[in-house]
């Protein structure tokens, strides 16, 4: 017997030196192995993602950057993206079905497309986290939203704000080429123009000269007319007077028949004078018309032929082409060289019908002295005979020259009626060629006005690029509007901590009170035989504690408190909840129940949700996780100093609620047994009078 109590008290003490050697290897290998890289686990953290964008045009073209966002988060994967309503994102945010919840809006697309705008749109998400339910999950989220929107401000800024900017940059340019063109075009149709005008008055003065010419052309068919006629007459006369010479020079013997004849001779002499003087009036007439027309033909061909040289374009034109070919006709030069010829042979047959008049007329002047000298007669007979026979061929030749003059005359007159017509359609293409180089000026003045509006359009539309620099450097902003919004890391980290505290000083009740070895505390020590009220006595110490450790946190901390009554009532029932705990490990399991409150404080440290996020702790601690009572205390201090939701409050109420009426009835029940064992013993003892077995009893 003394050889088996030998051995089991042994076996206890190595126990208990192995779980003070373990518990510190416990409390680092769990807690570091609890949080040793959350950030690689981050894969696991439910965030709901609502695109409400409804898309616009950038460029041209049709886009949805709020779908082509959840798409890339998508393909990323850093988080546990859920694609949601946003009724179904804030209930399961609230709820606790999502860490968070990422809101694009309806006009996301439109806002960054508002950049080639004056009135420039900062494209918003709207990130709400459940700061309350996890802080360091919510930071560590509105980290990754950062990097979400850093990511696409690079996007928005390559495939928008530098697009805009390279396009609104070329505009002016184009327009200033083109701008310079239409000047070109410009001065080249004010040339045109220039041209045109003086083609227009070249056939002006052109139509002029032919209308000149065409009335001189009038006046010299006149003269023609009258030449022709007086050319008839004249040898008509010359044919008489030869007649009669024939007739003086038979008849000059006889006196008073050649009296009669010279009469006769007289009287054709003053007619042939006559016709003459007709006729020399009609040849000057002519003479003038001819050199008149020679004149005008001579100007215009010279006209036209610098004109033409000065603008060889003009005889693309056919009308005008063939108009100047008319005018350029060799036998036009022909005719007026017969025209020179004519008129010199004329004034020569002039000349010998005067002087034959004029010797006529000398002859017959002195008639009556020519009875007295009749005998010389003769020789003028014959000199007359001569010059009429001269005067004969020269009228026959004049009236032959006469009527060829007048075929010329003809042709010429056609010529120049070609002539005007052509140079009234010449006149008339002009005219209209210059209303067209007007309406072409206009034209192009109104483009050149049209250009120089665009490029002052354009100035107003580089106006987009103001502050695009600015806008460029955040074009998308994310506005954090949290659930249960904590302000900091000691609001965030206070539930965790207070439950800590509480269970540490539940343990430092029974490790400095209960397990007193000198006994010190006569209600609260392990050998009082009030065992049921050293158990409320012990509740009662954890109520003092708790409220003085909330006061001390709201006095001297300053932590916000969103409900008040539930904070210091949470106080209290956690730090019931854990000397409850704490008292049934220690009064009844005595040295493992030590290893055992402190082997669960750190297994709590690590499974209640506290800090990191249950997603990003290992598998093993995430199963312990509904076990722990930390896990409610800490819920519940969650609802009592951020925000209260009366269905998680008073779920971990009914939990909290739930282990201390265990705990306590067991530690009643078990207290309350044990009492009633320990009676009956010593009541044996006192029969049986064992001394050994009153001092084992004192001993419990």
């Amino acid at each position: 017997m003394p050889h088996n109590k030998i051995t089991k008290r042994t076996i206890l003490c190595s126990l208990v030196i192995v779980g003070v050697i373990v518990i510190p290897l416990l409390y680092s290998v769990f807690y570091l192995g609890a949080f040793w890289d959350p950030y690689a686990k981050l894969g696991s953290l439910p965030v709901a993602v609502v695109n409400l964008d409804q898309g616009a045009q950038i460029d041209g073209a049709d886009r949805n950057i709020g779908q082509e966002l959840c798409n890339q988060l998508k393909d990323a994967g850093q988080l546990k993206f859920a694609f949601v309503n946003l009724d179904d994102a804030l209930a399961g945010t609230k709820k606790n079905r999502y860490y968070a919840t990422i809101t694009i809006p309806k006009d996301f697309t439109a806002s960054i497309a508002s950049a080639n705008t004056t009135e420039k749109k900062v494209a918003a998400i709207t990130f709400r986290a459940n700061e309350k339910r996890n802080y360091l999950a919510a930071q560590i989220l509105k980290s990754a939203v950062e990097q979400i929107k850093v990511s696409l401000t690079g996007k928005v800024d390559r495939e928008i704000v530098t697009q805009l900017c390279d396009k609104l940059r070329d505009t002016p340019v184009q327009l200033n080429v083109l701008a310079s063109g239409l000047g070109t075009l410009s001065d080249g149709s004010g040339k045109l123009t220039d041209a045109v005008a003086q083609l227009s008055k070249g056939t002006g003065t052109l139509k002029n000269g032919l209308d000149a010419f065409s009335t001189s052309l009038g006046t010299y068919s006149g003269g023609m007319a009258s030449l022709q006629t007086g050319s008839s007459d004249l040898l008509d006369g010359v044919t008489t007077l030869d007649h009669g010479i024939d007739t003086l020079a038979d008849g000059a013997n006889e006196i008073d028949a050649a009296t009669t004849n010279l009469d006769d001779l007289r009287t054709s002499a003053a007619l042939l004078a006559s016709k003459t003087d007709e006729f020399n009036q009609g040849l000057k007439s002519y003479t003038q018309g001819v050199d008149s027309l020679i004149s005008s033909a001579e100007q215009i061909n010279t006209f036209l032929s610098n004109y033409v040289a000065a603008n060889p374009r003009l005889m693309d034109d056919p009308a005008f082409s063939q108009f100047i070919a008319s005018i350029k006709n060799p036998a036009n030069a022909q005719n007026i060289e017969m025209l020179k010829q004519y008129s010199i042979t004329l004034q020569e047959a002039s000349k010998l019908i005067t002087q034959g008049t004029a010797q006529l007329s000398s002859s017959t002047a002195d008639l009556p002295e020519l009875r007295q000298g009749i005998r010389e007669l003769s020789a003028g007979l014959q000199n007359a005979q001569n010059g009429s026979q001269q005067l004969v061929n020269g009228s026959a030749v004049l009236k032959g020259g006469i009527n060829t003059l007048w075929n010329a005359t003809t042709q010429l007159n056609d010529a120049g009626i070609a002539l005007a017509q052509g140079a009234g359609k010449a006149d008339g293409g002009a005219a209209a060629l210059l209303g067209g180089t007007v309406t072409l000026q206009n034209g192009i003045n109104l483009a050149e006005g049209n250009v120089v509006s665009a490029i002052t359009d354009a100035k107003t539309k580089l106006a987009v690029l103001d502050n695009l620099n600015t806008y460029a450097e955040e074009p998308i902003i994310v506005q954090n509007n949290p659930i249960d919004s904590v302000p900091n890391y000691g609001t965030a980290f206070a539930p965790y901590f207070l439950s800590l505290s509480l269970w540490v000083g539940a343990l430092i009740i029974f490790f400095a009170i209960y397990l007193d070895a000198e006994g010190k505390f006569d209600l609260l020590s392990r050998n009082t035989d009030k065992k049921v009220l050293r158990s409320f006595a012990y509740l009662l110490i954890g109520l003092i504690q708790a409220l003085l450790l909330g006061i001390l946190l709201k006095v001297v901390l300053g932590l916000p408190i969103e409900h008040m009554l539930l904070y210091y009532g949470a106080c209290c029932l956690v730090s019931l909840v854990f000397i409850s705990i704490v008292q049934f490990l220690l009064v009844f399991l005595k040295d493992i129940g030590k290893f055992l409150s402190i082997a669960l404080l750190i297994l709590q440290l690590t499974s209640c949700g506290g800090t990191f996020p249950m997603e990003t702790v290992p598998k093993f601690f995430q199963i312990l996780y509904p076990f722990m009572p930390m896990t409610y205390s800490v819920g519940l201090l969650k609802e009592a100093i951020s925000s209260t939701s009366e269905a998680d409050a008073g779920f971990n109420l009914v939990v909290l609620g739930g282990i201390l009426i265990v705990f306590m009835t067991l530690t009643i029940f078990l207290s309350m047994a044990r009492k009633s064992r320990n009676s009956r013993l010593e009541a044996d003892a006192t029969i049986n009078m064992t001394p050994t077995i009153l001092v084992s009893s004192k001993g419990l």
